[in-house]
């Protein structure tokens, strides 16, 4: 699955970059509704960002270890 992640970033990186936005739009009404409006049922959605974070971190390890060229 990262590796596929990865071709698709380096093949779309627009849609990366709006993947990227979203997760992180996420990730930050999450953390407001669990400390402005202390709303515990928001908890579970900063596990689904972590694991958008560790697909997210192996994609770009796998990129930049593979699909990048030195010239």
């Amino acid at each position: 699955m990262f590796k596929l992640y990865a071709s698709f970033s380096v093949k779309h990186p627009v849609i990366h970059a709006v993947n990227l936005l979203i997760v992180n739009v996420f990730f930050l009404f999450c953390c407001y509704q669990l400390i402005e409006n202390e709303k515990i049922e928001y908890a579970p959605g900063l596990l689904v960002v972590m694991v958008f974070i560790v697909i997210f971190a192996k994609a770009a390890d796998y990129r930049t270890k593979y699909l990048t060229f030195d010239k």
